[in-house]
């Protein structure tokens, strides 16, 4: 690191205890005046202060978890989120207040009244109004580490390529199974983690996917050229509340394969239905 920064650090650090330890913490403000003095995003100076044992306020209650190190390898990483809707909302918040570096948000559709009941974004004064957008101005209000790119586009064969460039880790917030299984491979193809989630109703599942692993491909063929099938969820409904849970289980695998720390769901379909709170680990097959 830079002498110069590294000083600059230590000049605006306060001592503080989080998780039962002294840290050398960083106020928001300190953060934004170093980014500015040095000419670098605030997500950087917040990276290298990790790295170097410094601690910034916004994530102190996130160390207990991830720790320094962990924390640090979540501002330089870069997660898709394919989907904007219900599940993909919830999930960009979440992944912007852990302190993910880069978001790439992907979703062609504008907000409607019918999303109103549980998508995150969904106001009445976004209505009409392109998801990918409002998510990307919501983001930047909640977390300038985070930089965000929008495409407002429908995720397929022809451009997954692209939108996943440099992407560590793919969360799927679809609504259809037939994209689901085209985008688990394309990320096989392309050596990606794919952290899949889907509701029906008050039921839910989750697993993450590592290349060459089975996943959803275990329990779903691959479709038809043309073939096109929604979700199950447009017979049972969308409460709001299955998406924000599904979601906080997705995000929390996301940081589990970014950091390494914990154990992900690899190999298991996690099943809860929160009628009868059936919860259920189903074993997939490996290929």
């Amino acid at each position: 690191m830079d002498e110069a920064l590294l000083e600059a650090l230590s000049g605006a650090a306060a001592r503080g205890i989080e998780c039962g330890r002294e840290h050398r913490c960083l106020s928001l403000a300190a953060v934004k005046e170093i980014a500015e003095r040095f000419g670098l995003s605030t997500g950087e100076v917040s990276a290298a202060a990790l790295e170097n044992g410094f601690l910034p306020w916004r994530y102190s209650r996130n160390i207990g978890v991830t720790g320094l190190d962990g924390q640090a390898r979540l501002l330089r990483s870069k997660v898709a989120v394919v989907g904007a809707g219900g599940i993909g909302g919830h999930a960009s918040e979440l992944l912007a207040r852990m302190g993910v570096g880069t978001l790439v948000v992907i979703d062609p559709d504008v907000f409607e009244e019918t999303n109103l009941n549980r998508q995150n974004f969904a106001c009445e004064d976004t209505l009409g109004l392109a998801k990918v957008d409002v998510v990307l101005e919501r983001i930047l209000e909640i977390n300038c580490d985070v930089s965000v790119e929008g495409h407002q586009v429908p995720a397929g064969l022809s451009n997954l390529s692209g939108l996943l460039e440099d992407v560590d880790v793919v969360l799927d917030a679809l609504d259809s199974l037939d994209d689901r299984v085209l985008l688990q491979r394309e990320c096989g193809r392309l050596g990606l983690v794919m952290v899949h989630g889907a509701i029906a109703g008050l039921a839910l599942q989750a697993t993450t996917v590592y290349p060459g692993d089975p996943g959803i491909l275990d329990f779903a063929p691959l479709p038809q050229e043309g073939e096109k099938t929604r979700g199950v969820e447009t017979l049972t409904g969308n409460p709001a509340t299955t998406p924000a849970l599904v979601a906080a289980i997705q995000v929390a695998e996301v940081v589990k394969v970014v950091t390494g720390q914990g154990c992900a769901l690899r190999g298991r379909l996690l099943y809860i239905d929160t009628e009868d709170w059936t919860v259920e680990f189903i074993e997939l097959a490996p290929q």
